[in-house]
């Protein structure tokens, strides 16, 4: 079986590279960067243009087709997107359709924009924080702390805390001049809480396997973690797959404050730690290539309560 993982140059990305090896899987990679660190990990690596560049799809249907590909697995939420749109355009190939392992969907796009998310949760009676497009004004309509983010992005690039109403000032004016356009940034209330991340996998809107990890450390990517039982974020995760009929495999981040959970953001991919999950027992990415397959769904039952240590290992190279 042949495997295709994008990006490839995530600071996490030995660990699935590893699972799919381990697995007598070939693994090919791509991105954008061709000093991509996962080149030096994988069987095959490829350099392509940016996500919705001119050459971008052709040279994906290129790759796909060159190298026999079964599964495409992307960690990116904006490809992800991309390809959504162009499954529901009728823009991919219907022999390549099955090969993208994305949770393609209508309402897409609305569940991964911040803004319209947040409305959506309230629409439904979930907690969310206050959320408000970075605009003029704003400021005087929410209380600080708050974060400012983009509207639709993966991980915490370009994702500030804000401490006051002069803070928030300078990082519009930044964000003015490096974007032009701040509607694309939302301000949200900054809920100081415990975090949690949840890895799922669902079809029709129906829990298959979850598990729960709650967030001790973090720069970018966890550092150190712990699984653990929560049945109220267990209740809070059926219920939101329920409401919004979500299918494949993802993740949401949870905060808990004072016995009240805010559900903060939904995304429609693997988790940068879902080896964590996995190492616990529950195999999410066998999961993945199960629906790729049509096969049965594999119910793994309750991970193990295990602790997660994230560091550092150098690679040397001519």
């Amino acid at each position: 079986m042949n495997i295709l993982i994008s990006p490839i140059g995530g600071q996490v990305i030995f660990s699935i590279v590893e699972y799919f090896k381990k697995r007598g899987y070939m693994v090919v990679g791509i991105d954008k960067n061709p000093e991509a660190i996962g080149k030096h990990f994988v069987d095959k690596f490829f350099v392509v243009p940016e996500v919705g560049h001119k050459t971008y799809m052709d040279s994906i249907f290129k790759i796909i087709r060159e190298n026999k590909i079964d599964i495409f697995i992307s960690w990116l939420d904006y490809e992800i997107l991309f390809w959504n749109e162009k499954f529901y355009t009728s823009e991919i190939p219907d022999d390549l359709t099955k090969i993208f392992a994305f949770n393609f969907s209508r309402n897409l796009r609305d569940l991964t924009d911040k803004y319209i998310f947040s409305s959506l949760l309230k629409n439904y009676g979930f907690n969310s924080p206050k959320t408000l497009l970075l605009m003029n004004g704003n400021e005087r309509k929410i209380n600080f702390p708050v974060i400012i983010k983009p509207r639709i992005s993966s991980g915490t690039k370009n994702v500030y805390i804000v401490e006051n109403e002069e803070g928030l000032k300078y990082f519009y004016k930044l964000i003015a001049y490096r974007f032009k356009e701040t509607t694309n940034f939302i301000i949200q209330e900054f809920v100081d809480g415990t975090e949690y991340t949840v890895d799922f996998f669902a079809q029709n809107g129906k829990i298959k396997n979850l598990v729960v990890r709650k967030r001790i450390e973090h720069k970018g990517v966890s550092l150190r973690g712990e699984i653990v039982y929560n049945k109220q974020i267990e209740k809070l995760t059926n219920r939101f797959c329920s409401v919004f009929n979500i299918n494949g495999l993802n993740n949401i981040q949870i905060i808990e404050r004072d016995n009240e959970l805010f559900l903060i953001e939904y995304n429609p991919r693997p988790s940068g730690t879902i080896m964590f999950s996995i190492n616990s027992g529950v195999d999410f990415l066998n999961n993945v290539i199960e629906q790729r397959f049509g096969k049965r769904i594999t119910q793994y039952g309750k991970p193990k309560q295990l602790k997660m240590l994230r560091y550092l290992v150098e690679l040397y190279y001519e």
